[in-house]
């Protein structure tokens, strides 16, 4: 913070403060002048070469935009450095209110800011928590190689009639109400797998009994919900030329089968490796069963009351990772709001009380800790290594990933304090 700046604090509501900071006249002059310099080198008037208008002649004609860009950059820098020179985290961005501001003399505003609610976790042993392993069977074993053995078919050119399982190769045009091609609305190499469940009953009919080296008309009747808004509905004729027909061909699962495709010297190592993988992926269902049955308890046994402005805030972050950029309507707004409000609450009440039994446990995360963890993140991805890195190279990030570590082993020791019973989970 400024040396020249100054701020005040007072508690204006639970976990939460407000800051009221001044900067003096010359400070405020001295980053508007520093602005309208900027300003200078960017702008040309009639008699002057770009970057040579006299800087009074620029802070006159351009007063608005330079005060502006002023307040748009200086504002949040400010009160982020009196919201660390007060020692406050803020869970949310602050809120800016009541700002007095007139060139030549001292700014002034207010920051709202909302911190975590310091929270006693007492009651976070002993919790009756069940697991359910699914210990990995033979049979299990066989789908996932013939899932394999599905995934690693290869598609074969025959000369027969295309039937079930068959993909036809095909270019097609439209064809206008009196059977003439419409030009622009050609297509080549497109690939049809008959008996796929998405595939429409009349391409279906049309395309089997085809044979490469045919052509044939086909009509099309598109249902009412497609996909495609401009053939919705509608009744389309095409001529259709049969490139190829393709059969499936499935490897024999074998040794060669295991070194060829996955790189393994048998098919016993292949079937290791998928017991291993499975097994895996159980142990990690049942880690997510464990963790939610273990925060649910967590969260039941404590009452924590959530800064409204926190809870809309993430609200906002979520509604908006869902919609994206597309406009939607207050009333949807309002209904995903209050679709992921339970969801959103949970999560913060978890953080919140995680992050208070990792401090009053004395739960560390050491900086060695962090980089473990990237590494880890980067050898689980070789081909993004570095991107994985360079992710994890900002201070922010690695404080964040801290953080999730931080939760991890809070939710470690909760279910490592738990009565923990195994009962044997349902297949299906």
């Amino acid at each position: 913070m400024s040396p020249t700046m100054t701020h005040t604090v007072r508690e204006t509501g639970q976990w939460q403060h407000t800051l009221t900071v001044e900067v003096p006249a010359d400070e405020v002059e001295s980053r508007l002048l520093a602005v309208a310099r900027r300003f200078q080198q960017a702008v040309s008037m009639p008699g002057f070469r770009k970057g040579k208008v006299p800087l009074e002649r620029v802070r006159q004609d351009y007063a608005a935009e330079i005060e502006r860009e002023f307040l748009e950059r200086f504002i949040p820098e400010a009160a982020q450095a009196a919201i660390q020179d007060a020692e406050l985290r803020a869970v949310v961005p602050p809120s800016v209110q009541n700002l007095r501001f007139t060139p030549g003399q001292p700014l002034s505003f207010e920051a709202v800011v909302d911190v975590a609610p310091q929270v006693q976790v007492r009651d976070w042993k002993g919790y009756p928590i069940t697991r359910h392993p699914r210990p990995v069977t033979e049979d299990a074993i066989d789908a996932m190689l013939a899932q394999l053995r599905e995934e690693s078919a290869v598609f074969a050119d025959v000369r027969r009639a295309a039937g079930g399982g068959d993909i036809v190769l095909i270019d097609t045009q439209r064809l206008d109400a009196n059977g003439r091609r419409l030009s622009g609305t050609r297509s080549k190499g497109t690939r049809i797998m008959l008996g796929a469940p998405e595939l429409l009953p009349d391409l279906e009919a049309g395309l089997t009994g085809a044979e490469a080296g045919q052509e044939r008309t086909l009509s099309v009747r598109y249902p009412d919900d497609y996909r495609q808004k401009e053939l919705a509905g509608q009744q389309v004729r095409y001529v259709i030329q049969v490139r190829a027909v393709q059969e499936k061909q499935l490897r024999e699962l074998d040794d060669t089968f295991a070194r060829e495709v996955f790189g393994l010297e048998t098919l016993a190592s292949l079937r290791d490796r998928v017991r291993r993988n499975l097994e895996a992926e159980d142990a990690q269902r049942t880690r997510r069963e464990l963790e939610g049955q273990a925060i649910d308890e967590l969260v039941r046994r404590h009452a924590v009351d959530l800064s409204p402005r926190l809870v809309s805030y993430m609200l906002e972050q979520v509604v908006h990772e869902q919609v994206g950029e597309r406009e939607i309507s207050e009333d949807l707004h309002k209904q995903l709001e209050e679709h992921y409000r339970p969801g959103v609450e949970r999560s913060l009440r978890r953080e919140i009380l995680l992050g208070a039994l990792a401090k009053q446990e004395s739960i560390e995360v050491a900086p060695e800790e962090v980089a473990e963890q990237i590494q880890r993140l980067a050898d689980s991805d070789p081909k993004n290594a570095a991107r994985v890195r360079q992710h994890y190279a900002s201070a922010e990030r690695r404080r964040s990933l801290a953080d999730s570590i931080l939760e991890r082993k809070a939710l470690d020791l909760v279910i490592g304090a738990s009565q923990v019973r195994d009962e044997s989970a349902p297949r299906g």
